[in-house]
């Protein structure tokens, strides 16, 4: 699996954290993903969204980001486990902030958002047209997660 975006409460989120592990996928931890396909985006990726999206300090976003997961399911998950992960595979907390900026912003707002994205992602093998379709695809999941109370996180294949 590589890179995806999804949507969870503290309990799937345990749920999946256990079948991931042991190699499951989540249909077989019994939890319907709703996620969105980032192929082979990296964490600076991300950071580099976040900070163009919400406007804040870059050191506080990877402070945030990259820290491991205090705050994931909320307790319900060991501190860590899943932000440690393993050697194939890290999941991380998408801040609040930034899935509210993206769920609340208009297609004219992610095609700029996009564009600016692109300039500062030199040396890396994504344009304008791909960054969109992957925000659109976020402005959706933050949509959904916003409605039904479930928190946003990455999966990363490392």
């Amino acid at each position: 699996m590589q890179t995806m975006f999804f949507t969870a409460t503290a309990g799937e989120l345990a749920r999946l954290a256990g079948a991931w592990g042991c190699g499951m996928d989540a249909r077989e931890a019994g939890v319907r993903l709703a996620y969105v396909d980032a192929a082979d985006l990296d964490p600076v990726q991300l950071l580099e969204l976040d900070t163009l999206a919400t406007g804040h300090d870059p050191v506080t976003v990877r402070e945030a980001l990259l820290t491991p997961a205090r705050e994931i399911g909320g307790g319900a998950v060991a501190p860590g486990a899943l932000a440690q992960g393993t050697e194939e595979q890290v999941v991380l907390t998408v801040r609040t902030a930034l899935y509210r900026q993206l769920g609340r912003s208009a297609d004219v707002r992610l095609r700029e958002l996009a564009e600016r994205w692109e300039a500062r992602s030199w040396g890396v093998d994504w344009d304008a047209e791909r960054y969109l379709g992957l925000l659109r695809g976020l402005a959706m999941l933050s949509e959904l997660a916003t409605r039904e109370c479930r928190g946003v996180y990455v999966r990363f294949d490392v």
